[in-house]
């Protein structure tokens, strides 16, 4: 029925049938009272159901405003001229956008866990099950997370670390290995590996003293056992340089190789910035936290000096902004214009730790050694720390230092999930235990002969 044929024969239809004319658009009230043929019992008829319509109109919007699309779409359905048609047209689009933007944030999050399965915390991650932006399906299927590291969001737990009091001098004749680098850097980490590593080779053998606590716990949080199961400790306190004396023995060698090792706080090794910039140190525990440290460089013994780059942190500016170049730079500056380097120093290594991130061309994971040795050094270059590079390089050169070149290392300790869970993987901290095993010289006497005295 079209709208001439209504207007010419109203008489034909009662106030019901008008009614559903007015109701479906095909023809408004006004229409119908300006061919002057409606009878006015008609007209007031057709008002009453206007006005019970409205009712049922608003009852209807108010059950599907806040509905799904199916609810708004029934309603516009059953209204077709409601009040509100426009309105559920327009919260139906607000779905539909609200979809594709959830679907494309939901892909960009499973993306970036994808290539970095560190990029959210555990309590991000947890959040973002609860709330339903993505299952745990997805990530074993999609972003390749293992379930142990799944099942294990609930049971972490942060190893406690007791810190040993910093010692005033270190004993002659021992190799002093320093670990160098900022907050963050992993030094702690590769510390555990190192120990964890030595002693199911059987070198092992630590010290008694205030670091020997501190070096049982850090060996014993990686469990190598193929299982995302392991938790990595918290950021080191602040101003804490520890002290680590240990031996490294092949059970075949007759021999034993004395360990003096330094593990700084990434707090400290800013204080090269302060001091080249003539800055004030923050506290007075900075300045005699660094006088110690000045006092153990300039000792006699054998130096192996290592210096550890975050990977995943990238070179960006920090809360003062800094970056990590800047710090290592001014690191390296200092000890070139002091000789820290001088007849003293055995070895320098550049270590990049979370070296399992590294990327390729094509956006995939850089696996074996020697491309990761390749794309560390590559990723050095173009991350602005070729004038930290370059003063170590030259230091090298000038002091006969690794037979003049300078060493990258590319480091991991395995996989790590959410920042906190590790699957524990020991190859490339046995080539750092190998380093020392190589670079350090046995003898009969051990430092456990001083601190068993």
């Amino acid at each position: 029925m079209n709208k001439k044929d209504i207007l010419n024969h109203i008489e034909d239809f009662n106030a019901q049938q008008l009614f559903g004319f007015i109701k479906e658009g095909i023809v408004t009230d006004k229409e119908l009272i300006n061919t002057g043929n409606l009878d006015y019992s008609i007209r007031r008829a057709i008002k009453d159901l206007q006005t019970a319509g409205e009712r049922e109109d608003e009852n209807a919007w108010e059950n599907a405003r806040y509905g799904n699309e199916t609810v708004l779409s029934d309603y516009i359905t059953n209204f077709p001229a409601g009040k509100h048609v426009a309105e559920a047209k327009q919260r139906i689009d607000n779905l539909e956008d609200q979809r594709r933007n959830i679907k494309a944030q939901r892909q960009g999050i499973l993306d970036n866990i994808k290539r970095n399965p560190n990029t959210y915390s555990p309590n991000e991650i947890k959040g973002f099950l609860n709330n339903g932006t993505f299952t745990k399906k997805d990530l074993v299927e999609y972003c390749n997370i293992p379930q142990s590291a799944i099942n294990n969001l609930e049971n972490i737990v942060t190893p406690p670390l007791k810190i040993g009091d910093t010692p005033t001098s270190i004993p002659d004749g021992y190799t002093e290995v320093y670990f160098w680098g900022g907050t963050g850097s992993g030094k702690t980490c590769a510390l555990g590996a190192i120990l964890q590593i030595a002693e199911q080779k059987g070198y092992l053998n630590i010290a008694t003293g205030p670091g020997y606590l501190y070096a049982n716990q850090l060996k014993n949080i990686f469990s190598d056992d193929d299982v995302a199961n392991d938790y990595l400790p918290a950021p080191s306190p602040v101003e804490t340089t520890q002290y680590l004396p240990f031996t490294l023995k092949n059970p075949k060698e007759k021999v034993s190789r004395s360990v003096s090792l330094i593990e700084l706080s990434g707090e400290i090794f800013k204080c090269f910035f302060y001091k080249n910039a003539g800055q004030p140190f923050p506290t007075k525990s900075h300045e005699d936290t660094f006088n110690s440290l000045n006092t153990f460089l300039k000792s006699n013994n054998r130096k192996i000096h290592f210096f550890f780059i975050d990977y995943d942190r990238e070179n960006k500016p920090d809360n003062i902004g800094l970056k990590q170049s800047d710090y290592l730079a001014a690191a390296s500056t200092y000890f070139k214009n002091n000789a820290i380097f001088d007849k003293t120093t055995d070895a320098i290594y550049v270590i990049l730790t979370k070296s399992d991130l590294l990327l390729d061309e094509q956006g995939n994971h850089v696996e074996g050694y020697e491309k990761r040795v390749d794309y560390a050094i590559k990723y050095l270059n173009e991350q602005n720390y070729r004038a930290f590079i370059n003063t170590l390089k030259d230091n090298c050169k000038k002091f006969s230092i690794n037979a003049g070149k300078l060493t990258v290392e590319p480091f991991s300790l395995g996989k790590v999930y959410f920042r906190e869970i590790c699957n524990f993987e020991g190859s490339a901290a046995s080539n750092l235990v190998e380093i020392l095993m190589e670079r350090i010289a046995g003898t009969k006497k051990s430092i456990l002969d001083v601190f068993n005295q």
